[in-house]
């Protein structure tokens, strides 16, 4: 009797630049022979995993490699109006469809079940986004209010995934994963260094990580994963992306240092 491997869901976090870490936790994985067979992802985890789906990972490691504080700043460079953040998140989208990056693509074109968690703005539910260009979906997941504009969906009005499901498992689930592994990168906010006068947008990346970081711990309770794998992300704050090779080598540590039980786990999925 032929036995079927269990289908892995990979649940990619929210966390802005903590985000790198995503990168070091996919690296270990595929140096394990563990790749997943569907992706959900929240935030920055969307974007990470869009990538994954889309079986264009190598070219987003390469990108990130040569991200520097100036390219960063280009995506906050705008003028918009009228204002309903900072920032309107055209840059974003027009920079991951780029040719050489993602590409205007469907979700129907991916090569794997993908979704895209974000928030509505009215009620606070998470809203499960599989459908449309993938691009647009990432923009509205990486909505954090007051720094970027909401989007308009539908009925409702979305922002930053983290708000309602920082790691969405359940996602997963649904798309039928046997074995999920989330990836929280959110840490401990207490990590963050000390600011006796932090700035508007210091504030606003401060107040999304602490309760990115409690609403986790509600919804990982309620849909916990099989495997959770939490980096160490110290005190990179939300907007740093300009250095992440110690987080890249965070996401490799927590995974070598659960290999024996992230195997046995998936084991015991196989033959149960």
């Amino acid at each position: 009797m032929t036995v079927s491997r269990p289908k892995i869901g990979l649940a990619l976090g929210s966390g802005g630049a903590r985000g790198w870490a995503h990168i070091g936790v996919l690296r270990a994985l595929r140096e394990l022979g563990i790749w997943p067979d569907i992706i959900t992802g929240s935030s920055i985890g969307a974007m990470v995993g869009a990538f994954v789906a889309a079986d264009a990972f190598d070219r987003l490691e390469k990108e990130l490699a040569t991200m520097t504080r100036a390219r960063m700043a280009r995506f906050f460079i705008e003028a918009h109006l009228p204002r309903r953040g900072l920032f309107s998140g055209q840059a974003v989208t027009q920079w991951l469809e780029r040719p050489d990056l993602l590409g205007v693509v469907d979700f129907e074109q991916l090569s794997k079940p993908f979704a895209v968690v974000a928030t509505d703005l009215r009620s606070g539910h998470p809203v499960v986004l599989r459908k449309g260009n993938v691009a647009h979906a990432i923009r509205a997941s990486i909505s954090i209010p007051g720094l970027f504009d909401p989007v308009p969906h539908k009925d409702a009005v979305l922002i930053d995934g983290g708000f309602s499901d920082p790691v969405p498992v359940a996602a997963a689930r649904a798309l039928g994963a046997d074995f999920v592994i989330g990836v929280d990168i959110n840490g401990d906010p207490e990590d963050a260094p000390v600011v006796r006068s932090p700035s508007l947008i210091a504030t606003l990346l401060q107040t999304s990580r602490l309760m990115e970081r409690t609403i986790g711990r509600l919804t990982l309770a309620q849909a916990p994963a099989d495997c959770l794998l939490r980096p160490k992300t110290g005190d990179i704050q939300t907007l740093n992306f300009a250095g992440g090779r110690d987080l890249i080598a965070a996401g490799e540590a927590v995974v070598y240092a659960a290999k024996t039980s992230l195997q046995k786990a998936l084991n015991h999925v196989l033959h149960s």
